[in-house]
């Protein structure tokens, strides 16, 4: 069978086809070059349906589909787990539209299956019932089965008591800007890590909530910070302190969630938006050891859930997810020789800020080695140089890693696995000044034999300078998605400080590009 799961529309689209057990998986931002891109219409879709899986929608058995309905202006009164899809009725095969965070909990069947599924984000399934706005915001799931939610009222269209919303807002609060709010909270997080946590603050907002589902907003909002200096008749502390705080503030209510639903040996899936907030996630996997998250724990991930839901619900053969997680369908490039491989490790040894483009992209907003930017992390303005030159971002944005498996405990204490960086680790080590935050933290990815070219790249750069880690961030400009073809890398080359771009094993200097 042919079953297709599509993210149409809102942010992220993304599609997920299932063919006689085979998986393609795209990305549209991709081939857009559009931050998140989406569609605003029903019908554009199919055209890249074409463009990339040289399929028509006539061509299929099924489609299931995570769509926002109320943008559509359309009545959407109750909760549901899947129903007809009634805005593409000239599509020839049967289509279904997937509720938004059981999609979520479906994301993941390359991983071991899991008891649990806790999906925190900003919102999932909207409900629109004359002028009354309301939207899901948090769920627990039991063996795939809806056990608990959190579906809030939205006072005058704005999301309340959801953790991505409060996340988000927060990061407003803090004067923080992106061409698109989905980008807001990742920034916050780095950010955060600048104030001190004020544990008496903690403690103060911790007694006052009593009911996670109706007061979370309520008690994050600013004005708390202010009447409890007041109230103690302390100095305010800074913006900075007040983000940190609610930081943990957050993480300990979706703790509580987690806690109350699940022991700490039970096997547990951790998805949303929320998911990709690396310091909760490694608090929860620290109590939790058998916490899985995906890389496309956001909403690109739902296409693969509404590919699972159609899989299950025609009871065809689990899919094979070799190769996971480079699957985009983007532009491949031939395999590096040795050759490439010694010349890309030198530059870096040099100090050469190297554009690394191998193999298909990978699923998920972080680059795990195939559409990287990588540079030697013992550079010690390397990440100002980054930052202002070529990745035109914050000053305080950090910097990820990637480290030989083996490696791992030589220079983090963190002692789990983590190929998709997706949790953090402080560093042991002094001499890494450009992957090192301002709290002693990294991003890393753990490196065994799934991507052979990037790894023979850490161990030719480790015989050169001892280091068997290199940085390694996106191939992409702030607020632009990674690259997806070899003309977004030569772009890169010509209008930043990038030194070298490597297609596959094709090597081009700076001076050999003409903007």
């Amino acid at each position: 069978m042919k079953l297709l799961g599509v993210r149409l529309d809102d942010h992220d689209a993304s599609f997920c086809l299932y063919d006689n057990g085979k998986v393609s998986y795209l990305k549209t931002e991709r081939i857009y070059q559009v931050k998140h891109h989406a569609y605003n219409n029903t019908n554009q879709w199919t055209v890249d349906l074409k463009r990339a899986f040289n399929l028509e929608p006539g061509d299929l058995d099924q489609i299931a589909i995570v769509a926002d309905l109320v943008s559509y202006g359309q009545p959407q009164t109750e909760n549901f787990e899947s129903k007809e899809y009634s805005l593409l009725e000239d599509t020839e095969c049967p289509v279904y539209q997937v509720e938004h965070h059981l999609a979520h909990a479906l994301s993941a069947p390359m991983f071991p299956k899991t008891t649990h599924q806790f999906v925190f984000d900003g919102a999932g399934e909207l409900f629109l019932n004359g002028e009354d706005v309301s939207g899901t915001v948090w769920s627990v799931f039991k063996d795939y089965t809806l056990t608990d939610n959190n579906t809030s009222n939205f006072k005058q269209r704005r999301v309340t008591d959801s953790f991505g919303a409060e996340y988000e807002n927060l990061a407003r609060y803090m004067e923080l800007t992106a061409d698109h709010p989905e980008d807001l909270p990742g920034k916050l997080m780095s950010l955060q890590s600048h104030g001190e946590v004020c544990n008496e603050f903690l403690e103060y907002l911790t007694s006052k909530l009593t009911d996670v589902k109706t007061q979370l907003s309520i008690s994050t909002h600013p004005s708390n910070w202010e009447d409890y200096f007041k109230t103690k008749q302390r100095p305010a502390l800074s913006k900075y302190d007040f983000a940190a705080t609610i930081h943990v503030f957050l993480e300990q209510c979706i703790l509580g969630i987690i806690r109350k639903h699940a022991a700490t040996e039970d096997t547990i899936l951790l998805t949303g938006g929320c998911a990709q907030n690396i310091c909760w996630n490694t608090t929860i996997k620290n109590e939790f050891p058998n916490t899985l998250v995906t890389p496309h724990s956001s909403d690109e991930g739902l296409a693969i859930g509404a590919m699972e839901w159609l899989r299950i619900k025609h009871n065809q053969p689990e899919a094979e997810y070799e190769n996971f997680p480079y699957w985009n369908l983007d532009e491949i490039p031939e395999e590096p020789t040795i050759e490439t491989i010694k010349i890309a490790a030198n530059a870096l040894a040099a100090g050469k800020i190297v554009g690394w483009y191998q193999g298909r992209g990978e699923v998920g907003p972080r680059a795990l080695g195939n559409r990287s930017i990588l540079m030697n992390p013992s550079i010690e303005n390397a990440k100002e140089i980054l930052n202002s030159k070529v990745k035109n971002r914050e000053p305080f944005r950090p910097f990820g890693a990637t480290i030989l498996k083996e490696r791992q405990t030589e220079y983090f204490e963190c002692d789990y696995d983590n190929p998709y960086m997706l949790y953090v680790g402080k560093i042991k080590k002094d001499n890494l000044p450009a992957i090192t935050h301002i709290d002693g933290t990294c991003r890393f990815q753990t490196l065994g034999d799934e991507n052979p070219a990037y790894r023979k790249l850490i161990e030719e750069f480790e015989k050169i300078t001892g280091l068997p880690l290199i940085l390694n961030t996106s191939l992409n400009l702030g607020g632009r998605p990674i690259a997806g073809t070899k003309w977004d890398g030569l772009q890169m080359l010509a209008k930043t400080d990038l030194d070298i771009f490597i297609f596959g094993n094709e090597v081009l200097f700076k001076d050999e590009v003409v903007d």
